[in-house]
């Protein structure tokens, strides 16, 4: 997915969503960090992937929470 499209996706989501999408997302790079200690890990990108898009889907939700505190 193209980082315009998770942005847009994002910005569509809810509080909530995007929180759970962090939240899977972390889970998932714990799983491909034990991968790549262990050896199984064969695409070591995916590692800097996973970890953009937790930052972009934290920006978003950062964006969120202080429009509803104004």
């Amino acid at each position: 997915m193209k980082k315009t499209e998770t942005l847009d996706k994002a910005r569509r989501s809810t509080i909530k969503e995007i929180s759970v999408k962090i939240t899977e997302n972390r889970k998932q790079l714990f799983t491909l960090n034990q991968e790549r200690i262990l050896g199984k890990l064969k695409n070591v990108s995916e590692i800097g992937q996973i970890k953009k898009e937790i930052a972009r889907l934290a920006t978003v939700l950062d964006e969120r929470v202080s429009e509803s505190v104004k």
